[in-house]
């Protein structure tokens, strides 16, 4: 009775492991053919870009330095004008 029904169910085994065959080649190939992971370029990429954000950041910090050192040249001016200002006053008139 057991060889009776393997044969009433080979004919329909057949067609269910070949399309499981054929999903399991499709799965794998398209497994291959996805670009793999690389971390490396990854982290490269972050430091890449980290090294740009600090570029502007020291671009930025620059102008700024430059900005504070033009004001800071007229305020001195001005404030040793005014001291010059005050001992010709006190001092010779």
């Amino acid at each position: 009775m057991a060889g009776l029904t393997i044969r009433k169910l080979l004919p329909a085994f057949f067609p269910v492991a070949m399309e499981i065959f054929r999903h399991f080649k499709r799965d794998f190939s398209h497994n291959n053919n996805i670009k793999k992971f690389n971390e490396s370029e990854e982290k490269l990429a972050t430091i890449e870009n980290l090294i740009v954000k600090v570029e502007k950041k020291a671009l930025i910090n620059r102008e700024e330095i430059r900005a504070f050192k033009t004001q800071f040249v007229v305020w001195a001016v001005i404030n040793s004008a005014l001291l010059i200002a005050i001992f010709v006053k006190l001092f010779f008139l």
